[in-house]
This record gives structure tokens, C-alpha cells and sequence, in this order.
């Protein structure tokens, strides 16, 4: 049997190591679009302590939420990784209680500037990705549980976790490229929809029916005469469950149904119009029918007769019943990305005991999960765009690396024969292509128009 070598001697002692190579590729993408400098022009903060700017503690927050350190405690991992500090430009990084007191002294005065930004930068880069300006809005919310003594965190629908306190956020996504277009931190008792028609009413200001074509998808939660008549009226395409009301189961038991082509033969179809009480007018509803193998529990959604399940969706869309119910399962992705920002992102990890403050943490959450995607569509291969973050940290960010001197220069070097070779050399090609969202302001402030953003 051959031994392994048996003289080897252990030091620690070098500083040019990093777990954090890939994390250059991050570095070169905030550096090209400006954003630090942009960060530094837009949001106003007067400070106590001026160690560190406000985009430094901003960057300080979102480099370990893309990076998995999930808890602002232990973010220190990265203030003693001297490489880390030098890819990023960061000289040092701030202790936990000092981000901790940035969030709750900067909730108020600086989580509008943010939004406001946000929204510019959503604007500019959605034009960049999605083609001819056709949006397609999902709207959805999910539920935080949560163990402390949080403000705002209360007792509402749980249902992983029955009577525990907690928090119910509110999110919108553009479906075709992922990117969230808002988030609302809200109370655990508050109904899915509460805020959606405030959200709304910004978001068709913002995206005005001249410019953009928009629809909409919704479960029943935004099952609303209200959001309804809104965003009917603002042009907007909409396939939204509707709640299986009593006059409502009373009717789809009655209408003629048809299987539909490529569809499973469990399906079968119908539509009718209905106006349902205090609503001003009437609307298509697509009814699906599935045959049932066992019983299954009635739901407000969802109800059975003679081994029949039915459901029932309000739309304007001009498709047929079948292409609308195929349509509405297209929100799946939505879902999914609810469930990176609370897998990936660590939504679940509220870092303070103010609502204030999580409010400005979820917003932060939420510029980096924009920044990724905006990585991802503008700088990666297309086979690596629906990738999670776990997996791009695995495969690209968290790339070992060591930084050697050669002369004046600084060399980052990475394993021999990296399968991610090509991928990083190519995205770093990308990057150099952005252009400055500095330059792009001050184009836009010039000339006095709001073209792109």
C-alpha cells in the first residue's frame, strides 16, 4: 500500500488567499455600471460616525447576503479576508452593531431615496432585457416566521408554523426576466392583497399603457373588484382565481364543458360571464374541470361535485379557456422566486428587533437580488440564466483563488483547467461593455427627458 508524503509542515501565514475569487467578477460589474459612485451622487445621509459612507455600508450589507452568510453576525468572515477587502475595494468592514444602528438611525430618511432609485435603475435595465417593452406582472406574498420579539411581527395565517408571530411581505416580479419590480414589508395579520392597489396605481404611472403592453397574473388573494377594475382600466391583460363563491359554484355546475387539445384528458373547459355582487360590471370567467382519482379537500378555490373538481379564473384575455388556465400556470416562476429570496437570500433572517429598520434590510434584500439577475441577463452565457444563486456561488462566485504580485502589477490567479473558465472570461468581456449609469443620469437631467429611466 503507498503512504501518503509524511513530512509536510502546516502554517498559516499567508494573506493572498481568498474563497472569494469570483467575487471579482461582482466587483467589475458594480464598478462598470457606476453603481458605488451612484450610490454616493443620490442618496443623502448625514451620519454620527463618519468611518464609513453610506454606500460602503450598503455594500457591507449586500455582499454577504449574495455571498450565503445569512446572519449580519457572522459577516465578520469577511472583514478578516484581506483579499476580499481588496477585490471589493472595502479597506475595512464595519462590526455587526454597526450595521445594525445604520438600519435602524437610516430606516426613514433613507429607505424612499432607495426605493426611488431602485425603481430608476428597474426601469433602465428592464428596457435593456425584456423585448419590445411587454411586461408580465406577478403579484404574490408569502409568510415569515419569526422567533424574537420583532415589531410588527404578529400572529396571522401561518401555516407551517400555526400561531407563531410573523411577518407578510408582498412582492411583484416581471416574470419573463425575473427581476422584482416592488416588495412591501408587511404585518403576519394583514390580507394577501392589502397595499396591492397602492402598489399598482405607482406602477402604471411608471410603465404608462402608451409605452408598455402589461399582464397580469394573480391568485385569489388579488381576487378584488378593485385591482380589477384597475388594472382593466389601465389597458392591462389579467388572469386572476377567482374565489368559488356560492352563486358562483352555483353556475359552473351548469355550463357545457370541453376537453381541450394538448391538455391532460382529466381537463375539461367552459366559460361564462359573471358579475359578482357590488362589482360594476361583468367579466369573462374561464372555468377548469378536472376529473378526480381520490377526494380532495374543498378550498376557497377549489371545490368538488360527483368526483369533479372545479376552478375558476376572471381574465379580459382573448384566448381560449384552456390557453388562459395554461397562461395562469406560468405564475409558478413567481413562486419560485419567493422561494430563492427566502433559501438564497436569507429573507427569513431579519436582523433587527425595528420594523423600520427590516423594512430597510428587505429593501437592501432586494437591490441585491436585482443585481444578480441583472448580472445574469447582461453578462452570462444564456444557459446560465436561470441558474439560482446558490449555484452561481458554487460554481463562479466562491471560486478559490490567490492574488500574486508580478512587478507592479496584481495577478488573481484560479486552478488550472477551471471548468468555468470560459463562463468567467466571458462574462469579464460583457462587463467591460456596460455602460457608466452616472453618465446615462447626466445625459438624461440634461436633456431634460426620461427616456430610459
Amino acid at each position: 500500500m503507498a503512504y501518503g508524503h509524511q513530512k509536510i509542515s502546516v502554517e498559516f501565514n499567508s494573506n493572498r488567499l481568498t474563497h472569494f475569487g469570483g467575487v471579482y467578477l461582482l466587483y467589475l460589474f458594480l464598478k462598470n455600471i457606476g453603481l458605488r459612485k451612484l450610490f454616493g451622487q443620490q442618496i443623502h445621509f448625514e451620519q454620527r460616525n463618519n468611518h464609513y459612507s453610506v454606500s460602503e455600508l450598503i455594500f457591507s450589507l449586500m455582499y454577504p447576503i449574495i455571498l450565503g452568510i445569512g446572519r449580519i453576525e457572522i459577516t465578520s468572515l469577511l472583514g478578516n479576508n484581506g483579499v476580499f477587502k481588496l477585490l471589493t475595494g472595502l479597506k475595512s468592514y464595519p462590526k455587526s452593531t454597526t450595521l445594525r444602528r445604520f438600519l435602524s438611525r437610516g430606516a426613514d430618511k433613507l429607505l424612499p431615496q432607495l426605493v426611488r432609485l431602485h425603481d430608476r435603475l428597474r426601469k433602465y435595465f428592464l428596457n435593456l432585457i425584456v423585448p419590445e417593452k411587454k411586461l408580465l406582472l406577478d403579484l404574490d406574498s408569502t409568510v415569515c416566521t419569526l422567533f424574537g420579539h420583532q415589531e410588527g411581527a404578529v400572529k396571522g395565517y401561518n401555516p407551517n408554523h400555526r400561531g407563531q408571530r410573523s411577518y407578510h411581505p408582498l412582492f411583484c416580479f416581471e416574470s419573463t426576466s425575473g427581476v422584482s419590480l416592488f416588495g412591501l414589508l408587511r404585518p403576519g395579520n394583514v390580507y394577501t392583497s392589502d397595499g396591492s392597489v397602492e402598489y399598482l396605481k405607482t406602477f402604471f404611472k411608471q410603465y404608462p399603457q402608451k409605452e408598455y403592453q402589461v399582464r397580469f397574473r394573480g391568485d385569489s388573494g388579488f381576487y378584488n373588484k378593485d385591482i380589477v377594475a384597475l388594472i382593466s382600466g389601465n389597458s392591462c391583460e389579467f388572469a386572476i382565481v377567482a374565489d368559488m363563491t356560492g352563486p358562483l359554484k352555483n353556475l359552473v355546475t351548469g355550463l357545457k364543458y370541453q376537453p381541450a387539445a394538448g391538455t391532460d384528458e382529466m381537463f375539461s373547459f367552459a366559460e361564462t360571464e359573471y358579475q359578482p355582487t357590488n362589482w360594476k360590471e361583468k367579466y369573462r370567467y374561464c372555468i377548469v374541470r378536472k376529473k378526480l382519482q381520490s377526494e380532495e379537500a374543498d378550498q376557497s378555490t377549489l371545490f368538488t361535485v360527483n368526483a369533479y373538481s372545479y376552478s375558476a379564473i376572471v381574465t379580459n384575455l382573448e384566448m381560449t379557456p384552456a390557453n388562459v388556465w395554461k397562461f395562469y400556470n406560468g405564475r409558478v416562476q413567481c413562486e419560485r422566486n419567493i422561494r430563492s429570496l427566502k433559501e438564497d437570500y436569507y429573507l427569513g433572517s431579519i436582523p433587527t428587533k425595528y420594523f423600520s429598520a427590516n423594512e430597510l434590510y428587505l429593501e437592501i434584500l432586494l437591490w441585491s437580488y436585482d443585481l444578480i439577475k441583472w448580472f445574469q441577463r447582461l453578462c452570462l452565457p444564456e444557459d446560465w440564466q436561470s441558474k439560482t444563486l446558490q449555484t452561481l456561488r458554487h460554481e463562479l462566485l466562491l471560486l478559490p483563488g490567490s492574488f500574486v504580485r508580478h512587478g507592479n502589477k496584481q495577478i488573481l490567479r484560479f486552478p488550472k483547467n477551471s471548468p468555468y473558465q470560459k463562463v468567467f472570461l466571458s462574462a469579464k468581456d460583457e462587463i467591460a461593455k456596460l455602460k457608466d449609469l452616472n453618465e446615462i443620469f447626466k445625459r438624461a437631467k440634461k436633456n431634460q427627458q426620461n427616456k430610459f429611466i
